[in-house]
């Protein structure tokens, strides 16, 4: 008789199963509203955190003595715990859909006069009603509609007119491109909504039910693990961020799928792989939170590190790794030429993937800090048929990890090659 053995099971004895099947039951793990989009809403971040400390323990991967597998630091957080209505001329709009609150949102509930401002009336009716901030408008929202704007300098200079605008009172900003979210690290007096396009029909009245939670000084940590190599004292560090935007409010949260709980799978099968192959040199992983709050947590690390960062070898750090259909990126790879050159030999040679392409430096993920103090590094992430991004659809079943296997194969075979 055949024994069944469950799902929760298999994450156990993690090595029954191949690299992209495990890794998807991490991303449907991670992806689950029961980590409330791994923010900081209900302490999404931490709890996440805590799933990934368990799958090291089961893989094996040990803490570095004396510190544990927590690294804590603080941050400051503007957070959405409460319930959100976005009412238009009667119409309940959808959150994520229909409209975001912008991360940085204070407070407002009511009912709402609208006035729009635009590219006619804006210098005539907003700028005497700043100018007029001294005194408490009456329950007024202004409408920014500028979606025919096409010069990117006016349009960027109308929009921080829009955000100092939430210093005395409540903010719609009609928006014609894709709704995105981020982290907000302060937090205004009043809301800004960005509303979509479609849903914008020039209404009389808006109403309002928003209340956002600051929360300075948030209590958030990485988690770090490693595998000794033959030669302890040389590190190859893997990084991921396992964070992302959490909820907006009780009925809207971002899973996170390709960004970034794909690459969080992709460093705990690689544990897997060097749990069974001894390395060379010694593996860290970091797995970091405050990446979308601006590279927080890796920006901790890398001031106060676990050991000595001189003694690294290489940074590979791995955000986006949805589907590879395409190939891979390696931002810094005009940085590292000789490095970038391994990685296209050895595609080549095993022909894994369509393309590595070449990219300079950035500052948008866990490899900048690294780079700052001379560290080598790559940022790699995936190109393919994934497009969903800080949004409500980058969900696990919208992400297929195709190449998961041919990506991972090629990172093993480059820190073979060092």
């Amino acid at each position: 008789m055949k024994t069944l053995i469950t799902p929760i099971l298999f994450l156990l004895t993690a090595v029954s199963y191949g690299q992209k099947e495990y890794a998807k039951i991490i991303l449907d793990s991670l992806c689950s509203d029961r980590y409330d989009g791994r923010g900081y809403v209900n302490d999404g971040d931490n709890r996440s955190a805590d799933f990934i400390i368990k799958e090291l323990k089961n893989i094996g991967v040990k803490p570095f003595k004396k510190r544990g597998y927590e690294q804590h630091y603080f941050l400051n957080v503007n957070t959405f715990p409460y319930p959100l209505e976005v009412i238009s001329d009667g119409d309940t709009l959808i959150p994520g859909v229909d409209y975001l609150v912008d991360p940085i949102s204070g407070n407002a509930q009511g009912e709402f006069e609208v006035i729009e401002i635009n590219s006619q009336n804006y210098a005539s009716i907003y700028k005497n009603q700043v100018d007029l901030s001294t005194q408490k408008p009456a329950q007024k929202i202004f409408a920014f509609n500028f979606t025919t704007v096409k010069d990117k300098e006016k349009l960027e200079r109308i929009r921080k007119m829009a955000y100092a605008g939430m210093d005395y009172f409540p903010i719609i900003w009609v928006e014609k491109n894709k709704l995105t979210y981020r982290v907000g690290r302060t937090q205004k007096n009043y809301p800004l909504i960005i509303l979509s396009e479609s849903q914008y029909n020039q209404p009389k009245k808006i109403n309002l039910k928003i209340h956002s939670t600051y929360k300075p000084q948030y209590k958030s940590k990485n988690v770090i693990g490693y595998i000794p190599g033959k030669r302890k004292r040389k590190y190859i560090v893997f990084t991921a961020h396992y964070d992302h935007l959490g909820r907006m409010g009780t009925d809207t949260y971002f899973p996170g799928a390709n960004d970034n709980a794909s690459g969080t799978a992709m460093l705990l099968s690689l544990a897997k792989h060097y749990m069974q192959h001894r390395p060379k040199y010694s593996i860290v992983f970091c797995f970091f939170s405050g990446e979308e709050a601006g590279l927080e947590g890796s920006k901790y690390f890398v001031s106060n590190p676990y050991f000595k960062t001189k003694r690294i070898k290489f940074v590979l750090n791995i955000d986006i790794m949805g589907a590879a259909d395409k190939g891979i990126t390696l931002v810094n790879a005009t940085e590292h030429p000789n490095d970038f050159d391994t990685f296209t030999r050895l595609n080549k040679e095993k022909n894994y993937l369509n393309k590595v392409a070449k990219r300079g430096p950035t500052a948008n993920s866990d490899h900048y800090y690294f780079t700052t103090l001379g560290i080598p590094a790559f940022f790699i992430y995936s190109m393919g048929s994934v497009s969903n991004y800080h949004d409500i659809h980058d969900t696990a079943e919208n992400t297929p990890l195709n190449k998961f296997d041919e990506v991972q194969s090629l990172l093993i075979d480059f820190v073979s090659s060092k």
